[in-house]
This record gives structure tokens, sequence and C-alpha cells, in this order.
């Protein structure tokens, strides 16, 4: 079995697996507990996927296709020991994989994983959890089930509020008014000699019960995990009042996700929420046979998106006077071969004005190493992404006052934000620049959460939570916007 955490590299560390386990600092650590070494492995997303037991999402999979889950090589030092490398990817859960068990945590622990959950789940106590942690045992919770439970809520909240799908149906009507049109065969047969009532026929838009019942048996697992679904009780309600009685199938399933419905615009966010749907019923379904069977599945979510998602709450909560608008999607060249649609992460409207902050969230690994260690922290393709988005909102006439890339930061700052207590030379530690390109209305930041500390406590994470507001709420005093 292996187990491991997210984002972890050796590096320079490259060891001997006999000695089972390298662990650079408290919350990275990978081990090993079998009889033989570890083949040399590329466990790729894609190879993920081509495992039948194998859970995912569908949208959008194949663009992660190259993505690395886990990485393992083997080589030989100058006295030939056998040593290796290993790079673990952006996601988290559990699966077998040729015969090896393998489970990556979040390498923030329980502790930050929790936070962001309750908090994406607008639960912001930070004593009380999205689910109930006396039913779970910590050393077993499968966080990556959670995250998709998140998820599902999340694009089934948004996505009602315009109403469930509906198509049009025949129905059939007995009464002295006619509806529709006059059904001849139902006349013939039911209403001659006439006796005051007429068969006829309407066309009428009905919801899809397909549907209903897929959406109402992934909020009935979700419920029996303990996972709040308080966002969604009107929701819940409804659907109950229209479910049949019939047994949710992987047919039913097939039946919601096809319908021609969902071709309609307003109704598109509703294939998300199914692929999410079901997700969550077929891993309850393998959860029952592998009880019953001894048979392993496996569950595997990148937390990337639930990181976005809890930097927005945040963001909204603490910063009123602006809107915090998450994944704002733009079409760019609309008249030419090469349109392309841009998605910022976040963007900061100010509600009294026109100034704009634009930012992208990156839940990967921010020590501050520059370009010249090991190629450095902030990824060359990242940095030029979120320039481009502000460059657009520029050119949109908006004045942008800030923009950058937040990132849950694991190295103590030392005069990455201020200069108060630096021994250092600030300006070339410091992770604020003044200018954008030489434009003083413009800052280009680096910034986030600081989970620098061992052994993460909710306090620890509160005053990193305060500091990382207080230090965006200073941007636009700088600037002299209203905050």
């Amino acid at each position: 079995m292996i187990v491991t955490v997210d984002n972890f590299f050796t590096e320079y560390h490259s060891f001997n697996v006999k000695n089972k386990k390298i662990e650079i600092k408290n919350n990275y650590y990978f081990t090993y507990t079998a009889k033989n070494d570890i083949d040399n492995t590329d466990i790729t997303f894609k190879n993920y996927k081509n495992n039948k037991n194998n859970l995912f999402i569908d949208s959008d999979s194949n663009k992660r296709d190259n993505d690395i889950v886990l990485s393992i090589q083997s080589y030989k030092d100058n006295n030939g020991k056998l040593l290796y490398d290993i790079a673990v990817g952006n996601f988290i859960g559990k699966f077998t994989y040729n015969g090896v068990e393998i489970d990556i945590k979040s390498r923030f622990s329980d502790t930050f994983l929790t936070k962001m959950l309750n908090f994406a789940n607008d639960v912001y106590l930070d004593d009380v959890s999205v689910f109930d942690a006396k039913e779970k045992n910590s050393k077993d919770t499968n966080y990556s089930k959670f995250i998709i439970y998140y998820m599902f809520i999340q694009k089934l909240e948004k996505a009602f509020l315009l109403g469930l799908p509906k198509s049009y149906v025949s129905v059939n009507h007995h009464e002295m008014k006619v509806k529709g049109k006059i059904d001849i065969n139902r006349f013939i047969k039911h209403d001659i000699p006439f006796k005051g009532k007429v068969s006829s026929t309407s066309r009428e838009q009905k919801e899809i019960q397909e549907i209903i019942d897929v959406l109402y048996k992934a909020i009935s697992i979700i419920e029996k995990d303990k996972f709040s679904t308080k966002n969604i009780s009107n929701i819940k309600t409804h659907l109950k009042q229209h479910k049949s009685n019939k047994f949710v199938s992987n047919e039913t399933i097939s039946k919601a996700i096809k319908s021609k419905a969902l071709q309609n615009p307003i109704f598109t966010p509703y294939k998300k929420v199914l692929e999410y749907a079901k997700l969550i019923i077929n891993t309850n379904n393998l959860e029952e046979k592998s009880n019953a069977n001894k048979e392993t599945f496996g569950l595997l979510v990148n937390v990337a998106e639930l990181f976005e998602i809890y930097l927005v709450k945040l963001l909204q909560l603490q910063m009123p006077d602006w809107d915090i608008i998450y994944e704002e999607e733009t079409e760019v060249y609309q008249s030419n071969f090469f349109i392309r649609k841009i998605k910022p992460d976040i963007v900061m409207k100010n509600k009294y004005n026109n100034q704009v902050m634009i930012f992208d969230a990156k839940y990967k690994k921010m020590t501050f190493k520059n370009r010249y260690e090991n190629g450095g922290d902030l990824d060359r393709n990242d940095f030029f992404q979120i320039n481009t988005y502000m460059t657009y909102y520029d050119k949109q006439g908006y004045n942008v006052i800030a923009g950058g890339l937040l990132y849950p930061i694991e190295k103590e700052f030392n005069c990455r934000f201020d200069n108060e207590h630096c021994k250092e030379d600030y300006e070339k530690l410091k992770a604020h620049s003044n200018n954008w390109f030489g434009n003083d209305k413009t800052q280009f930041i680096v910034d986030g959460i600081d989970l620098s500390k061992d052994n993460l406590t909710m306090d620890n994470i509160l005053e990193s939570e305060n500091a990382f507001i207080e230090r965006i709420q200073n941007l636009t005093k700088i600037k002299g916007t209203k905050c």
C-alpha cells in the first residue's frame, strides 16, 4: 500500500524504498508497505480512468488526461543503491493500480480540507463540520467523496434558479372542454354515444421524471453520509413531491443525462449536475458491492476547484462592497475561427465604480522559490495567463487596480509582504509589485493563505485568513478605493 499527499515531490530527496518512508516535513510524506520494490510507474489521469472500477468526473476530463496522479521512477546511484524519485499530482482519493492500493490525502491534513468544505458549504463556524465527524473515523474518511457531494450541491443550487429541465409531452384529457385537439381514436372508443365529456390531447411542458429521480437519489445518498443539504432543502422538498418509486438504474441515469431538454441553453448547467449525481450513485453502488464481494474501487478528485470556491466565499464574506464573481466567462475574437473563452477564477468588481481586481487561484506548492531554484514555484503558463486576463479587463475600460495569483502558502512570509521587521533585501523578496509592466495604477501580486505552520489548527487558519483579507483590502486603500 502507498500512502502519501497531493503535490508531494522528492526533488533532491531521492530515497531507498527499503526505508519504507520518506518525510520532508510533517505534512509531506510517502509511505510504502509491500514486500517487493516499486516498479517504475507513471499513473496519469487517463491511466486511472481505464480501470472500470475507478470513478471520476466525466465533464472536461479529457483535458486532464496527461495530468500526473502519481509518478515513481527508480535509478541506481554510484554505489549501485536503488533509489526513487516520487511526484504526486493535484488529486486526492483512494484507488488500486496494478494490485497496489494507493491513498492520496490532502497535504494540509484534515484541518484545512474540513475548513474548505465547511466554508464552501456556507458553514462558517470553525467547530462545526458539514458532516458528522462522530460518524467517521478520520483515518478512514474519504474526503474525495465529500468534495463530490459539495460540488453536486453547489451546482444544483445554481442550476435550480431557473427551475428543473422540462420537455413537451402529450397529455390525455377527458373533460367537458377540449384541451388541445380531439383524440379521434379515444373519442370513437369512449365518447360515442356522447355523455358530456370529450377525449382530447394537448402538448404540455413537464419536468422530466428521470432527472427528478436521479437528483433525489443522489441527495438521499448524501444525507445518508451525514453531509449537510440545508442549502438545497427547498429543492429536496420539490423533488420528493414529484419523484417516482422506480429503482434508479443505469438506464434511468443514461436517459436523464441524454435528455433533449439539456440542449436548451437554459438547462445546460444540469449536465454537470447530473454527472456529479451519476458519480455519487455509482460510488454508493460500488461501495455496497465491494462490502459484499470484498472488491475495490477508486474515487479520485482534483481538489483545486474546492480551493477556488473557498477563496471566493472568503472574499464574499469579508468584502461586501465588492461583487466577487467566480469564473466569469467571456468570449474573445467572436467573429473569427480562433474564437476563444477566457475565464479567470476570481473577478472582483467594486459596486461603486469601475475598479476591478482579477485573480487566479492555484492549488500548487508555493514556497517563494525563484526561477533560478529548480525552475521556481510560479509556473510560466500561470503567469502569462493571469496577465492576459488583466490586459483584457484593462482594454474593456475597467480600472484594473490589482491582479495576480493566489496560493495556499507553505513557507513563512519572511519579508514577502512588509519590511517592518525585515533584515534582508525586501525589494528582492517582496511578493507584491507596485506596478504592472510599468503601469503604476495597477499592482501585480502573489499572495494567499499562510498554511506554513506545523500541526495546523483552525485558529492558525483563521489568523491567516484575516491577514490575507487585510492585504487585499490594503490594495484598494492604496488606490483610493472604497472597501
